[in-house]
């Protein structure tokens, strides 16, 4: 779909405390960068100028990031992206891996003009239920692809864990109404911490420090980039974004990592504790992201490190159980579709 060694806009930038937003740009990067392929414009959904962009790119490919924001759970996100489709029906859009939901019709009608009316737009979607609505809704041609944290090079190193059991628990109108947790028996043996991880969770002074000279650097490099769209600028502005990104994917593996079993209502709770070969438990968000993925790319066959739950006390129940588990296998480094199309 992106030719190698061709040249590309890239739009969504994570300005803001997502570790697995912020995942899923490193992968990104990196499968750009395995192509050969140049980003020669780049903006947050606040930053985003289409008149910088047309003079950075005349022609080509606008790579529009992925994740689950594709609907109206996150409307700032969702109008960005139609502000985009519909300022360049001349440029090849491709919508990277996303999970879609719309829960008002309106939204959906608005979004399927904004869609169809594009000629060359292409929906990446990372699970079965995603890829159904989309190519029930839109014209576009839709695929199943797998989330980008996937593409992601290398993950940080792993810190001594210093608690049991972490609950990483959404804080936002995503999570689902999972209750407050029988604390007894083998759960209250074991103890858990819960924390969500948007904030500066798992950070210390010195990330403390560099994240606040990497958002100074963003927001100088993103004033340039709209006054001049130079290349100068629009290459300080990608190595900012990609330390930002780099400091909260730490933040979030350090997190990860400070337990010896993680029970989560997130996504990437769960992809980044398969890819570091943490024993972990999943619980479904409100909206069924997480089982969707989990059904399409077979996650079943990690069950010896991943494990699903109907709720939190059972999540929590089947967690210390795991850490009963003698042998913890290797990371998992890779995702299988159980059938694409």
């Amino acid at each position: 779909m992106v030719e190698p060694a061709s040249r590309c806009a890239l739009l969504g930038f994570p300005r803001y405390g997502n570790v697995g937003d912020s995942a899923i740009w490193l992968g990104v990067r990196a499968l750009l960068g395995e192509l050969g392929v140049e980003v020669v414009y780049t903006a947050d959904h606040h930053d985003f100028s289409a008149e910088a962009l047309a003079a950075r790119l005349p022609s080509g490919t606008i790579l529009l990031t992925g994740g689950g924001n594709l609907g109206d759970l996150w409307p700032s996100h969702q109008r960005a992206r139609e502000r985009a489709i519909s300022a360049f029906p001349g440029h090849r859009i491709i919508q990277l891996p996303q999970s879609v939901h719309f829960g008002d019709p309106a939204d959906l009608h608005r979004a399927r003009a904004v869609f169809d009316a594009h000629p060359d737009l292409v929906l990446l979607l990372r699970d079965e239920r995603s890829l159904r609505l989309a190519r029930r809704a839109f014209r576009a041609p839709s695929v199943l692809a797998p989330d980008c944290a996937f593409a992601m090079n290398g993950l940080p190193r792993l810190v001594r864990p210093e608690r049991r059991i972490l609950w990483l628990r959404r804080g936002d109108h995503e999570s689902a109404a999972h209750g407050e947790p029988d604390n007894a028996g083998p759960v209250a043996a074991v103890g858990v911490y819960r924390t969500d991880w948007t904030g500066e969770e798992g950070a210390d002074a010195a990330w403390a420090t560099s994240a606040r000279t990497v958002r100074r650097q963003i927001e100088a490099a993103s004033a340039a980039v709209r006054s001049t769209a130079s290349s100068e600028a629009v290459a300080e502005l990608t190595d900012a974004q990609d330390r930002h990104a780099e400091l909260q994917l730490r933040r979030g593996c350090r997190l990860l990592g400070s337990a010896e079993a993680v029970v989560t209502d997130r996504l990437h709770g769960h992809l980044l504790s398969l890819l570091l070969g943490l024993p972990h438990v999943v619980v479904d968000d409100r909206h069924g992201k997480i089982s969707g993925y989990w059904q399409t790319w077979e996650h079943d066959r990690h069950r010896a490190v991943a494990r699903r739950a109907p709720d939190a006390d059972q999540a929590l129940r089947t967690a210390a159980a795991l850490l009963a588990a003698p042998a913890t296998p290797r990371p998992a480094r890779e995702s299988r579709p159980v059938d694409t199309p």
